[in-house]
């Protein structure tokens, strides 16, 4: 009697441990994977289990942008669209998008320097590339610290996206006698970026837009002249560029580039 209920006693934790392999087993078939990837590699991926999420690692050493496509197949070898998060080091969700390979269908985002993720779920099957181009960027982090800009040259600048929705950089133009200031300027955006001329002493007015608004995902150009109200140069001192995210939104990402013509 004493064996029989030892007997029942073992095969309860026999099937307590087997009930545990087998959930076990189950979280290990669901669990996440992490990789990294190269800029300029394709990753396959062919697990078959849409349970499975997919995070491909990779880091950025310059600013830029970075742009990922891929497309996503159905078990029976249907071709969709790839869902697509781009996340932070610690997995935070940045953005997220679809892309399609088959279709041309390429996602890019303005990043800073630092460690990235692609984030993939519900695919059974998939392929994810990925491509980087970078943009220099000398600008100061305040009005105080801003870098001067020189005639007929060329600034480029990164608005990143997951930095600090306040983040602003400034650049500076050094009027040594009176002129009037062409800007010249390039966004590829998210949404729209401000280039902001801000007199360092009291104008009485400037001509047209303090503020240039530019950005959608395909590029956009602009080109405005500053000048008095009544048309004449501008005096001489310092002028300040501030580029800035529309409404401080920390999604709004792209690259930009700003050229003194005259």
């Amino acid at each position: 009697m004493k064996k029989s209920n030892v007997f029942r006693k073992l095969l309860g934790m026999a099937a307590a441990v087997c009930m545990m392999a087998l959930l076990l087993g189950m979280t290990t078939l669901a669990a996440d994977k992490v990789e990294t990837i190269a800029f300029g590699e394709t990753k396959e991926n062919y697990d078959q289990d849409a349970g499975i999420v997919h995070y491909y690692k990779f880091q950025v050493k310059q600013p830029g942008l970075i742009s990922v496509t891929g497309v996503a197949a159905t078990l029976a070898g249907i071709p969709r669209d790839l869902r697509v998060s781009l996340c932070d080091a610690k997995g935070k969700v940045l953005t997220t998008d679809y892309v399609n390979a088959m279709n041309s269908v390429v996602k890019s985002y303005a990043v800073n320097k630092g460690v990235y993720q692609f984030k993939v779920q519900a695919a059974e099957k998939f392929i994810i590339s990925t491509g980087h181009k970078k943009y220099i960027e000398k600008s100061g982090s305040t009005q105080k610290k801003a870098v001067s800009m020189k005639k007929k040259k060329a600034i480029t600048g990164v608005v990143g996206i997951g930095e600090s929705a306040k983040k602003t950089d400034w650049y500076k133009i050094v009027l040594k006698k009176s002129a009037r200031i062409t800007l010249e300027c390039d966004v590829v955006s998210s949404s729209n970026i401000y280039i902001e001329v801000i007199p360092s002493k009291k104008i009485t007015s400037i001509r047209g837009k303090h503020t240039i608004a530019l950005g959608n995902e395909r590029g956009e150009r602009g080109k405005v002249t500053f000048q008095t109200t009544t048309g004449k140069k501008l005096p001489t001192g310092t002028y300040y560029i501030k580029v800035h995210r529309n409404s401080r939104n920390a999604s709004t990402n792209g690259i930009y580039r700003i050229k003194w013509t005259k």
